[in-house]
């Protein structure tokens, strides 16, 4: 579904990636692994179109998308929970639902994408006309989520959806990631719960200073030394 490769990207004069490459097939749970700073968020900035890379190539269903703009992204089916969840402050939870379904394939659905965000996320319908400042952090991380997937995805980006969070919401954020995995979504995921999120993945890439030093099944990752060592602390 996404295949990123040779991927080189800088910010003015400091480049960030040097030839980072993955790929995403439909139905997986892909994570990507990676210390502050390893590059994570700048590869995901390339792929949803929010900052242009120097070389490589970027592919979402066979077309190459690596010169569109975010909006042409989103357009073709890719929706971002960026990292910080970008609420706008004084919009109600359901303005922001309605906001995340403006593309007109997601227009014509978009009572049947509201009850479905409000059955996956029931503390969001209990919310739904209160202002997103006044929301939890877990609130308003499920409200990121829900628009999201307002738009109708076919690839989901989550950017580090359990920063922030109290133990006790960061284990619901994970179990809300499983329930849309089952309805069939492609997930790929940046996210600091390395333990925990590799228990899940199909598959993972480590990056590494902009380069992919390690990849493999979430399982083999779980037990490879260097992983245990640099990551899980063990």
């Amino acid at each position: 579904m996404l295949e990123v490769r040779d991927l080189h990207a800088a910010y003015g004069d400091a480049p960030v990636l040097f030839g980072a490459s993955l790929s995403v097939k439909e139905g997986e749970i892909v994570e990507l692994v990676g210390s502050n700073g390893a590059g994570k968020t700048t590869l995901i900035r390339c792929v949803t179109g929010l900052l242009r890379r120097r070389r490589g190539t970027i592919e979402f269903k066979g077309d190459r998308i690596e010169t569109h703009p975010a909006h042409e992204v989103v357009d073709r089916g890719i929706a971002c929970v960026p990292e910080g969840r970008q609420m706008f402050p004084s919009m109600s939870v359901e303005e922001h639902l309605l906001l995340g379904s403006y593309l007109r394939r997601a227009r014509s659905r978009r009572a049947e994408n509201l009850s479905r965000a409000y059955e996956l996320f029931p503390r969001l319908k209990e919310r739904r006309r209160q202002e997103a400042a006044t929301l939890s952090g877990g609130e308003q991380q499920m409200l990121a989520i829900a628009r999201a997937l307002m738009s109708e995805p076919r690839l989901l980006i989550l950017d580090e959806p359990s920063l922030g969070l109290a133990p006790v919401v960061v284990g619901q954020v994970f179990r809300t990631i499983a329930e849309i995995r089952k309805l069939g979504m492609t997930i790929l995921l940046v996210e600091q719960n390395v333990q925990k999120t590799l228990r899940m993945a199909d598959r993972a890439y480590v990056l590494e200073s902009g380069r992919v030093t390690l990849t493999g099944t979430g399982s083999e990752l779980l037990g490879n030394d260097l992983v245990r060592k640099a990551y899980l602390a063990l």
